[in-house]
This record gives structure tokens, sequence and C-alpha cells, in this order.
């Protein structure tokens, strides 16, 4: 489990807290589309800006990026693209954060 330290917002200065986080992938290549649920990261009180921890960004990427590739090396699509949802369990913020 990856460890969130308590930080600064490097955008606006303001207090970042421990947060699940959602994202949405899309690429202009496929109409596939992918959102990842429960993603921890530090977001800003203030401005929201998020910061996902590297070992977790590079994570999703090796869960998302082979998803893509087979949509679009797919040639016959005898269905429309998919909505896919990739959706972690639900861990208590103490869990993940250090406080």
């Amino acid at each position: 489990m990856a460890l969130i330290k308590k930080r600064k917002c490097p955008e606006c200065g303001g207090e970042m807290e421990a947060k699940l986080i959602n994202l949405h992938y899309k690429r202009e290549s496929v109409d596939l589309e992918v959102e990842v649920i429960g993603i921890p990261a530090n977001v800003c009180t203030r401005c929201f800006y998020r910061i996902i921890q590297g070992k977790v960004a590079k994570y999703i990427d090796t869960l998302v990026d082979p998803i893509f590739e087979s949509e679009k090396s797919s040639k016959e699509k005898p269905l429309p693209s998919p909505h896919v949802g990739i959706q972690f369990p639900f861990l208590d913020r103490d869990a993940y954060a250090e406080l």
C-alpha cells in the first residue's frame, strides 16, 4: 500500500490531505473510455490540485494501457467500444495516509 505524506500544495500553498480520487481516461485514437475509481492521492483543500504517488501512477498505467492497445488493435468490432471501469476496494483514509 502506498503511503501519502502530508505536504503543502505546490500550486497555491494550501493544505493537502489524503483522499481517494477517480480518474477518467480517454484517448483520441479510440472511442474506449476507462474510469479508475479509488486512487489514493494528495488533494489540495483550496485549489483541488492532485498529486498521485509515482508508483501508484505507474501501476494504473500498467492496467489501463493494455486495454487501450487491445481496443486499438481490434480490426473487427462487432460491438461499440465499451466504457471500462476499474475500481479499487475502499480503504479507510488512515490505512494509506501518514499522519
